[in-house]
């Protein structure tokens, strides 16, 4: 069994809310699927990078193995049982058995591909709406499944619900990201990932979660917007209020009360964030990165740096070299 805690590099900045973890078990029914399920830990991942109020955690284990008949294992836990297009989901009495638990007692499984007819082997087949790719057709109507003749279907109850590949699996993950979390976040993951055409004008992992946070408030938008176009030559707040035809005060008041940090640290901690990205992933000089960051000099971009990170631009830029990025 792979076991993944996925976590956030970022998770220091405008953190103030208590985190909840969610857990997600991937079930394969056979040992080549694992390549293949790092697509659910890469996008849990990428999820962790944009949420600030969950963690989550992934188990790829074989299914032969899975855990069953513990309620309190399952308590909030998310199933997926990983098939593909290619063959049906085959197990002797006892994988069924346990199987059949677990679709007992997780309150949110997803089956994908051929492991849509463990519908029908855990007696759930009669009369049951499911995605189901082409290649199983056939076999889904003598034993009772009905189509949904689309790439994913989720259940009316909210618990079994199923995608025909591995690839609409994720839309389909999705779309439950936008159930617990808001389409707001939804949307920004599927851009994050690549199941959309990337967004630019928010792509801070920092601004995604103020505005989740705020409840994607107009107000604080736009804002976050209006900083991060302009980080290389900052604003003063006075003209970030006239830009949003609001007064200093009520700008300020307005952004405490709906995410819980000041306006202008959250500038600047917009602007640090772009520095540890260019530190990171460029080549850039830091005097070069301290201009398009809005700092006087390397020495300031230094200072504040170290404030909020607790650590150097030098050390950062030394674990890039070095191959390090994990350490980070």
């Amino acid at each position: 069994m792979k076991h993944y805690v996925l976590g956030n590099d970022h998770a220091q900045l405008a953190r103030t809310t208590i985190e909840r973890q969610r857990n997600i078990d991937v079930f394969l029914n056979e040992s080549e699927s694992k390549a293949s399920a790092e697509m659910v830990v890469e996008f849990f991942q990428a999820l962790n990078d944009l949420v600030e109020d969950h963690t989550y955690s992934v188990n790829i284990r074989c299914a032969a193995k899975a855990p069953a008949g513990d309620p309190l294992y399952w308590s909030g836990r998310t199933a997926i049982f990983w098939g593909d297009f290619h063959k049906t989901w085959l197990n002797d009495y006892n994988d069924t058995s346990r199987l059949s638990q677990v679709l007992n007692l997780a309150p949110r499984s997803i089956l994908v591909g051929g492991a849509v007819l463990l519908l029908a082997q855990t007696g759930r087949g009669d009369q049951t709406v499911a995605a189901i790719h082409p290649n199983f057709l056939a076999a889904a109507q003598e034993i009772g499944l009905a189509d949904c003749h689309q790439c994913s279907h989720r259940s009316p109850d909210g618990r079994v619900h199923s995608a025909a590949t591995k690839l609409s699996a994720l839309r389909l993950l999705s779309e439950f990201v936008a159930l617990d979390h808001g389409e707001h976040l939804a949307e920004t993951l599927r851009s994050y990932i690549g199941l959309t055409e990337p967004k630019r004008s928010c792509s801070s992992q920092l601004a995604t979660r103020l505005i989740q946070r705020s409840g994607a408030d107009p107000m604080v938008r736009q804002v976050v917007e209006k900083m991060l176009k302009n980080v290389e030559d900052p604003l003063k707040i006075s003209d970030l209020a006239e830009a949003l035809g609001a007064s200093t005060r009520q700008l300020q008041r307005r952004f405490l009360n709906k995410t819980g940090v000041k306006l202008l640290t959250t500038y600047r901690e917009l602007r640090l964030e772009r520095a540890y990205s260019l530190l990171r992933y460029t080549d850039m000089p830091q005097l070069e990165i301290s201009a398009a960051t809005g700092f006087s000099s390397a020495g300031a971009l230094g200072r504040a740096f170290r404030a909020q990170y607790k650590t150097t631009p030098e050390a950062v830029r030394s674990h890039r070299f070095a191959g390090n990025l994990s350490e980070l």
